[in-house]
């Protein structure tokens, strides 16, 4: 057996080597394990509109010296145009003053500590972290978002004018509909409390337009919206419009002021479907609403064919054909046999266009909604509908438009020049045959009508819920008629000062 000798340096000197061979593996592995740093590069000042200076250098321009800052949002600016006003709110929908509130209303959010606030990003003296370039004026940004509401431009228009990057003003204005759709929502949109509170909102104008009880309108009505997903498009086809849109209901009083919206929903969806996801029409037919205890009075008929009152519990609305018989919802009758109802259905369909212009206003103030919505998601586009609605509120309380209903004219209506008269209350008084409705059918007599089983309060009066619409319908008719031919029917009209007490509803 032979052995291979190795001096004793050698094997030293091996070992070491070897010992440097795996602690340089080791390192290089750490190495790539370890992510690379990355150098940091001294960016060039970028922006999206440029101007020349006195020297001729080309620089980028802030949006402190843009058009739009200069005309709106400089101190005393306003003063040196003579028609400022006008102008601005022809343009942004809001007044001057109403602009600056909000302008107030968003600083104060971005000012929170609580990780609540939407607009953090844009706190009035922000700075960027790496450039320190100073954060897009609060002012300029809600002016691109009233100007998209309002006019239905895009962020790319908004550039040009705001010196502001248009992905600037995307973020921005999803922040805003954020906003919009919870704190000016919860803030200007929303059903009376009380009974007391709808007595001054919208009961007292449906009482003098002979409709006791009466808490609003209802309807809905489509929103194009051209960003639905593929997989959602068949649900949003519906069969009137050719595109893809959402549809809401909406509960209005003869103000236009909207009490409650429903969330999109898919436009194939009809009323009947919409009605249970309205908070205040559901909410009226199942007893839970405020409104519930409102305490009204109809004429009716006794067994001597002697005029008496009768004393009802409960709000209801008026509608269209397309909603439940509920006792809450009453719709215009679709064919009618005797005068009487056609007076009725005549002036129900009169009284039911405040929802229809309301929706007029709505599409015609903020364009977008009429143009269509270009944004993705379903839910942008309901934050976007709650935030017009709320502004739509807002701008009727400015206006005044919210209070101070009644009619100017009373009385016998035939007294007064026929020109003075709305259509709906000269077709009533013509003795000639109505051309707008037909006497269909045969005739039909109130015992024809189903009657039911009423339901009482512990203090007799009717709890309207609890009835059959076609019951409860034909006793409106009837007090209707009682109400014209007592000449007690007037149109309610805006801004003028009631005379008498409103009596006849009680809380």
């Amino acid at each position: 057996m032979s052995c291979l000798a190795v001096d004793e340096n050698e094997f030293l000197q091996l070992l070491i080597a070897f010992d440097e061979m795996s602690s340089s593996s080791s390192d290089e592995e750490e190495q790539k394990e370890r992510p690379r740093k990355r150098p940091f590069k001294h960016r060039k000042s970028k922006g999206v509109v440029m101007f020349r200076d006195d020297d001729g250098e080309l620089k980028v321009l802030p949006p402190t010296m843009s058009l739009w800052y200069n005309m709106y949002c400089q101190t005393g600016c306003q003063e040196r145009m003579s028609d400022f006003h006008s102008k601005f709110r022809r343009r942004f929908r809001l007044p001057y003053d109403q602009y600056r509130e909000l302008v107030e209303m968003c600083t104060a959010d971005s000012m929170k500590e609580d990780g609540t606030s939407l607009f953090k990003r844009w706190r009035p003296g922000k700075k960027a972290a790496l450039t320190g370039k100073p954060a897009a004026p609060l002012e300029l940004l809600v002016l691109t978002t009233l100007r998209y509401l309002g006019r239905g431009w895009t962020f790319d228009d908004l550039e040009e004018c705001t010196a502001i990057s248009e992905e600037v003003i995307r973020v921005f204005f999803h922040q805003f509909i954020k906003f919009g759709s919870t704190t000016l929502y919860n803030k200007y949109v929303g059903p009376p409390l009380t009974v007391e509170d709808a007595i001054d909102l919208c009961i007292r104008e449906y009482e003098a337009a002979g409709f006791p009880g009466c808490v609003g309108s209802m309807d809905a009505s489509h929103v194009e919206h051209q960003r639905i997903s593929f997989k959602h498009r068949q649900a949003h086809l519906s069969f009137k419009l050719p595109f893809t849109s959402r549809t809401y209901n909406i509960v209005t009083s003869h103000r236009r002021k909207i009490f409650s919206t429903t969330d999109g929903h898919p436009a194939r969806w009809n009323d009947k479907t919409l009605v249970r996801y309205d908070d205040m029409a559901s909410t009226l037919h199942d007893g839970t609403n405020p409104l519930c205890n409102l305490i009204f009075e109809l004429y009716a008929y006794d067994e001597n064919n002697q005029i008496i009152k009768e004393r009802y519990k409960g709000g209801w609305l008026i509608v269209d054909n397309g909603y439940l018989n509920w006792g809450v919802t009453i719709p215009p009758m679709k064919d009618t046999d005797t005068r009487a109802q056609y007076r009725f259905s005549k002036w129900l369909e009169s009284m039911r266009k405040d929802v229809e212009c309301t929706f007029g206003i709505l599409k015609g103030r903020w364009r977008v909604l009429k143009s269509g919505i270009r944004v993705h998601g379903t839910d942008k586009s309901d934050m976007m509908w709650k935030t017009c609605c709320a502004l739509h509120n807002w701008l009727l309380e400015i206006d005044g438009l919210d209070k101070d209903y009644t009619s100017d004219w009373e009385g016998e209506l035939g007294e007064l020049n026929a020109t003075d008269l709305p259509n709906a209350v000269r077709t009533l008084l013509s003795n000639t045959n109505p051309s707008a409705r037909s006497y269909a059918g045969r005739a039909v007599d109130e015992e024809d009508y189903f009657q039911g089983s009423l339901v009482r309060d512990e203090d007799g009066a009717i709890i309207v819920r609890h009835m059959d619409m076609t019951d409860f319908r034909q006793r409106l008719i009837t007090h209707f008629d009682i109400a014209f031919k007592k000449k007690e029917i007037i149109w309610p009209k805006a801004r003028l000062q009631m005379d008498e007490p409103y009596a006849n509803v009680q809380p």
